[in-house]
C-alpha cells in the first residue's frame, strides 16, 4: 500500500532593489518575491507572486513539481500555471510553463544547468524557450561566487543572450544576501537588456 509522505511546509521570501527575470529587467525599484511550497516527500505543490512594477501589477504561478538527489546530483522538474493581475482586458495574461533543472557538486564547484519552457507565454510572446548553465565555487562555508550565461529563443519577441556573475554571503543557514551584475548582448534593443547591479536578501524557513 502507498502511504504518502508526512506534508513538509517552507516558504521563501526575497527581497531586491530591482527585479530580474531571465536576464531582464522587470521592475525599476525593489521587489519583493513570496515561494510557499508544500512537499511530500519528492513531490512539491508550489506557489509564487511577485511585484513586476511599482504599482499593482503582479505575477503569480501554482503548479507541482519534482524533486531528487541520486548522489550528489540534484534533479528537479515543474509544471506552473502562471498569470498576471493588472494588465488590460483581452490581453494575453496566462501561460503553461515547463522547467527541469540538474545541479551537483564537485568539490568547492557546483554547476547548475536549467531549461524553461513554454508553448504560449505572457503577452506578446508566444513559444518560448530559456537555456542557463553556469557554477558557482564555495570560496568558506558562507561565501561562494557564480557566473551563469543563457540564451532565450522567442516567437513574438527578440531572441537574446544574457549572462550575470556575483557574489553570495550566506548569513546564517536561512538567511543570505547576493550582489550581481547582468548584462544582454542586445542592450540596443532598450532598458531592460541593459547592464544593472542588483543587491538582493532571500530568507527561507
Amino acid at each position: 500500500m502507498f502511504i504518502l509522505p508526512s506534508p513538509d511546509p517552507g516558504i521563501e521570501i526575497s527581497a531586491a532593489t530591482q527585479g530580474v527575470s531571465k536576464g531582464l529587467l522587470q521592475t525599476d525599484g525593489i521587489q519583493i518575491v513570496a515561494q510557499p511550497e508544500l512537499a511530500f516527500g519528492p513531490i512539491v505543490l508550489l506557489g509564487y507572486y511577485k511585484n513586476v512594477d511599482d504599482t499593482d501589477y503582479g505575477e503569480a504561478r501554482l503548479g507541482a513539481g519534482f524533486r531528487q538527489r541520486l548522489g550528489d546530483v540534484n534533479f528537479a522538474l515543474s509544471l506552473l500555471y502562471k498569470w498576471n493581475n493588472g494588465v488590460p482586458a483581452g490581453a494575453d495574461r496566462d501561460a503553461l510553463e515547463l522547467s527541469a533543472v540538474v545541479s551537483g557538486r564537485i568539490g568547492p564547484l557546483t554547476p547548475r544547468l536549467s531549461v524553461t519552457w513554454s508553448g504560449d507565454d505572457l503577452g506578446g510572446t508566444r513559444r518560448s524557450l530559456y537555456v542557463e548553465g553556469g557554477a558557482s565555487i564555495s570560496l568558506s562555508p558562507q561565501i561562494s561566487l557564480g557566473a551563469n550565461a543563457a540564451r532565450r529563443e522567442r516567437e513574438g519577441a527578440p531572441d537574446y543572450t544574457a549572462f550575470n556573475a556575483g557574489a553570495t554571503y550566506a548569513i546564517t543557514r536561512s538567511i543570505g544576501v547576493d550582489v550581481r551584475y547582468y548584462d544582454t548582448a542586445q542592450s540596443r534593443l532598450g532598458a531592460i537588456y541593459r547592464a544593472r547591479l542588483v543587491a538582493s536578501v532571500r530568507a527561507r524557513f
